[in-house]
């Protein structure tokens, strides 16, 4: 073991494969250690060796050279369903996956309980799991890993499969976790959620580790790095929730009523820097063509993350003093401000309310899509996410000297 406070240990990890036979490193002398109570993400393009690397630290295949070795107990949560027995129902299941996880069966009785109420699956426990959704699968899954006596946990992208909800108290017990001292590796594509989740990221790419660090600055660089030519390759693989793309429509223009039709909307930082981060002030330019000179218009704005939050929703006819009233045929310009400091980093959908006289008559969820970066100062709130992130007023004062004795 290297570190003192190291519970596991990777030294010059390789694993090959055979493909047309030429050798095909998946895992190409990768050495890291991970720390007691750490979450370490682990990211990169798909076919990088993120799973391949999950899959020989579980014992699921063998490493072709190299050395691994840990404390404690490990367990991983890798292909959904891997473990179960697929004839067996969700109860039988939960004894068996205990039994190997070193419970004695008094233990199991004990604990039973508190592993259905997490997964929620209490009317399908009798039932063959090989019935059960991915979705149940996954739920299953969790609720034995997260009560089991682990030391390491291994995730890879499973936890996508979840419900919102269920995401929830997932990653509140993986918070939970970290406090007990389990140590946990977690692969994802969610860039925003290593960020939030993690102490420290590594970067893989063609089965190495390209970069090692802070997940902030990791992040960053994977993010330089799909933005590179060098990185066309990498773009297309990524999942919408990781598009390469810091602007883009989703929908055809124009957008039409029988009153006015929106012929383009464009997203600019007040800075023109063409990425955004939670410090840039955002400027939305919308062209719209009234057609008659009746009636007044009025758009609204949604923006919902990926996660499926609708984040806000405005709209100048929100106003106490607008009016409404007859407008002009012709060409308009409108522009809505996002002000900075108010968004978490992630991708956002934009979406638009189309109103005659304060009246709705179309709706559209994703009419285009915009990137903010992480910075800096998001290093400070690590493992803790919000929807927004807007800067509150603070005031710091000092009253009086006291010494230990005085407080005590």
């Amino acid at each position: 073991m290297g570190e003192i406070d190291s519970i596991l240990s990777v030294d010059s990890l390789t694993k090959i494969y055979q493909k047309d036979g030429q050798d095909l490193h998946a895992l190409n002398d990768v050495s890291f250690e991970l720390k007691k109570g750490e979450i370490l993400g682990v990211i990169g393009r798909n076919g990088a060796g993120k799973s391949t690397l999950l899959k020989v630290l579980s014992q699921i295949t063998s490493p072709s050279s190299g050395e691994i070795t840990y404390e404690g107990q490990l367990t991983s949560i890798i292909d959904i369903g891997t473990g179960f027995h697929a004839d067996l129902s969700g109860k039988e299941n939960i004894y068996l996956s205990a039994l190997l996880l070193g419970y004695s069966k008094q233990e199991i009785k004990n604990v039973y309980d508190e592993i259905v109420d997490f997964s929620g699956l209490h009317d399908f426990m009798n039932m063959p799991v090989k019935h059960y959704s991915s979705g149940m699968y996954l739920r299953l899954a969790f609720s034995i890993a997260f009560h089991a006596k682990i030391s390491i946990l291994l995730l890879d992208e499973v936890i996508a499969v979840g419900d919102t909800d269920f995401k929830r108290k997932c990653y509140s017990k993986i918070k939970e976790l970290k406090s007990r001292g389990v140590s946990i590796i977690l692969v994802s594509h969610h860039l925003e959620l290593i960020v939030e989740q993690c102490d420290r990221c590594l970067l893989f790419d063609d089965g190495k580790v390209i970069s090692e660090g802070n997940p902030l600055d990791v992040v960053n660089e994977y993010y330089e790095i799909i933005e590179s030519n060098s990185g066309a390759a990498i773009r297309s693989e990524i999942s919408i929730a990781e598009s390469s793309e810091d602007f883009s429509l989703l929908a055809q223009f124009p957008i039409r009523t029988n009153q006015f039709e929106i012929t383009n909307v464009e997203v600019q930082s007040d800075d023109k820097n063409s990425q955004f981060t939670s410090e840039s002030t955002l400027i939305l330019r919308w062209s719209i063509n009234k057609f008659t000179n009746d009636n007044s218009f009025e758009i609204g704005l949604t923006l919902t993350n990926m996660n499926g939050v609708r984040v806000l929703l405005d709209s100048y006819g929100f106003r106490k003093e607008y009016e409404v009233k007859p407008m002009n045929s012709g060409l308009y310009h409108v522009e809505t401000t996002i002000p900075a400091d108010l968004l978490s980093a992630g991708v956002y959908r934009v979406g638009l309310v189309m109103c005659t006289n304060l009246e709705p008559i179309k709706q559209m969820d994703a009419i285009a899509k915009f990137r903010i970066y992480p910075n800096e100062d998001m290093a400070l709130g690590r493992g803790m996410g919000s929807v927004i992130r807007p800067k509150l007023n603070w005031e710091l004062q000092f009253i009086e000297k006291k010494t230990q004795n005085d407080v005590l």
